[in-house]
């Protein structure tokens, strides 16, 4: 099953991770969500909802890691949790959003689209705008 990536969040980011992900009906994904060194202790969770504010949380890092065919797993060492969702279906397709809480404050957290297809895709396609990240920190320019 092919699935198409759209990477998304510059250096400056909080929390990132790919903007876009199609995937195959029936299909699987694993979506990594980083985030910065100081919020290794806090509490991760995946939501769903097209605005920030309406956002229904799904699984979170502080409770039973799975639910139904959605999970969490958080890496503190490597600053980075996977959300992974199985057996997808059209009424999947949405906003998700990678999320961490803060304590007496707002959240942070950035959004994934998931696109859920019918049929058979041909390519698998990552893009990752790296270099544009590592340009904005070895020259110390000015992020957008």
């Amino acid at each position: 099953i092919a699935t198409s990536l759209w990477w998304r969040g510059l250096c400056a980011d909080s929390v990132s991770s790919v903007g876009w992900v199609s995937v195959q009906r029936g299909g699987s994904v694993t979506i990594p969500c980083f985030y910065e060194d100081r919020y290794k202790t806090h509490v991760k969770y995946w939501c769903r909802g097209s605005h920030w504010s309406s956002c229904t949380p799904i699984v979170r890092s502080d409770s039973p890691q799975k639910k139904d065919e959605v999970s969490i797993r958080d890496n503190p060492k490597k600053q980075v949790f996977t959300v992974t969702m199985n057996n997808l279906a059209a009424g999947d397709s949405g906003y998700y959003w990678c999320s961490v809480e803060i304590s007496g404050g707002s959240p942070v957290g950035t959004w994934v689209y998931l696109s859920v297809t019918e049929g058979k895709m041909s390519v698998l396609q990552t893009t990752v705008f790296l270099m544009v990240c590592l340009t904005f920190v070895i020259f110390g320019l000015e992020i957008p």
